[in-house]
């Protein structure tokens, strides 16, 4: 279904599953038009047609967000198919641990490729375009991780704090150039989605022992719909930080205390 000429419109990565599916969902309910992406075709085109089902204007854009070239296309065919883009979710991303010095430099690249990588490919593929039409709002979707660090996250944490400093940089350069673009960046805690599930069964113990903690809340976590629920809330109140979970506010003041301080990195095995 086609979208109609003054429908909204919003571009959504990682959209197949967990907060991408729940954001595509509740846009949907509130008429949005959709442009879905994910790497999963058929995972994809599964929740098209679900939308589609209940009368939604979806296109579904397998695509791989490692490769500028399938983000350019994704773009192109957001703007083909649904005119405009009001909102732009850069919400795919990945996990990955162990110790950070064992850990071959091939996982730091992917991690980095698809969680803030894919990021800057969308934003140069998108801005130009967003500010042209005249309005438009950008959703970068990070972490608690990209507020606080903890041990044997270090791929993860390194794209994530990436995302929040490039997202705090672009709310910047916008303002400085007057272009009419809202910023958000998103940063919950444990979500129960299956982005823990491809973690590791061998390693350290102290590492196995993380992901089973991780694997643990993240099940127990925030559901991706009440995750969707306050990201859209923070973006119709135009909020730069959008934090679902009370503790990485906590997490945040706590480091930049530190910092201030002058405290090193302390740590201690939980009882």
């Amino acid at each position: 279904m086609a979208a109609t000429p003054r429908q909204q419109a919003a571009v959504i990565t990682g959209a197949a599953s967990g907060i991408g599916r729940a954001l595509a969902q509740a846009l949907a309910a509130q008429g949005y038009a959709l442009a879905l992406a994910d790497i999963d075709a058929e995972a994809l085109e599964t929740a098209r047609a679900a939308l589609a089902h209940n009368g939604a204007s979806v296109v579904a854009v397998p695509t791989d967000i490692c490769d500028a070239r399938q983000i350019a296309h994704l773009c192109d065919e957001s703007f083909r198919q649904l005119g405009r883009v009001d909102l732009l979710f850069n919400n795919a991303g990945v996990l990955a641990t162990g110790r950070c010095w064992e850990l071959p430099p091939e996982v730091f690249d992917h991690v980095m490729r698809v969680n803030l990588w894919s990021v800057l490919h969308a934003l140069r593929c998108f801005v130009p375009r967003m500010a042209a039409q005249g309005s438009g709002h950008i959703v970068n979707v990070a972490s608690m991780a990209g507020l606080a660090v903890g041990p044997w996250l270090a791929p993860y944490t390194l794209s994530k704090q990436a995302v929040v400093a490039l997202s705090e940089g672009l709310a910047l350069e916008l303002q400085a150039a007057g272009l009419p673009l809202g910023v958000s960046v998103v940063c919950p805690g444990p979500v129960a989605t299956g982005i823990a599930a491809g973690l590791d069964q061998g390693g350290p113990q102290e590492v196995l022992q993380m992901n089973g903690a991780l694997r643990g809340g993240i099940a127990a976590g925030m559901t991706p719909d009440a995750v969707a629920r306050c990201i859209l809330d923070g973006v119709r109140a135009g909020r730069f930080w959008i934090l679902p979970h009370e503790q990485a506010a906590h997490a945040a003041l706590a480091r930049a205390q530190g910092i201030a301080a002058g405290s090193a990195p302390s740590f201690a095995f939980p009882d």
